[in-house]
């Protein structure tokens, strides 16, 4: 295995949910893979275990923040950090930080509390993809995302003007009060 492949299977390894995808970029005349999860192996082409995610689910009760820092505590804390930045190996992310100037930034579509709790419930904690329960899954995102992270890409002074025209969505918490904290008025840098 070339210095490519290996460093292409340890990204697919890390990120099951693209793994997918870059399977599909491979040469066809690749032998089969082992699914990292599911621990069979499977034909280049075909869906592996953690691609894509579940996106109409709710919550028997509204996302908690408190409850969330337990789940987090409990079961992300140990890869992420106990404060959410990540690790890093020879100075790379080998896991990423959840908020934070190194994180996803406002715009990006796993601050939506939606996308965020269907990532975590198909593929986290790693390895354990579909172990934490629906409630877990949409508490543990409402602490994740109720963090500082870096200023959306089309904010232009006003965080109420950005808010009413791109994150105006009950999934959203760009300016709005979390925590005692207005998030987006002081993103991280």
């Amino acid at each position: 295995m070339g210095l490519l492949d290996a460093n292409l299977l340890s990204w697919i390894l890390f990120t099951p949910a693209l793994g997918a995808v870059l399977i599909l970029l491979l040469p066809a005349n690749r032998p089969p893979v082992l699914d990292p999860i599911g621990d069979k192996t499977v034909p280049v082409g075909a869906t592996l275990t953690g691609a894509g995610y579940p996106k109409d689910f709710k919550p028997p009760q509204p996302p908690d923040h408190a409850r969330g820092r337990k789940v987090f505590e409990e079961n992300c804390a140990l890869c992420h950090g106990a404060d959410g930045q990540g690790q890093k190996v020879a100075g790379r992310y080998v896991f990423p930080p959840l908020w934070g100037g190194d994180s996803y930034n406002w715009g990006a579509g796993m601050h939506q509390l939606d996308n965020a709790a269907g990532f975590i419930k198909a593929n986290m904690p790693f390895g354990r993809g579909g172990s934490l329960s629906d409630q877990q899954a949409w508490d543990v995102a409402m602490f994740m995302n109720a963090h500082e992270r870096p200023q959306d890409p089309r904010f232009k002074g006003d965080l109420a003007a950005t808010r009413k025209q791109f994150h105006d969505d009950p999934n959203s918490l760009y300016g709005l009060e979390v925590d005692g904290r207005l998030l987006g008025a002081d993103p991280a840098r």
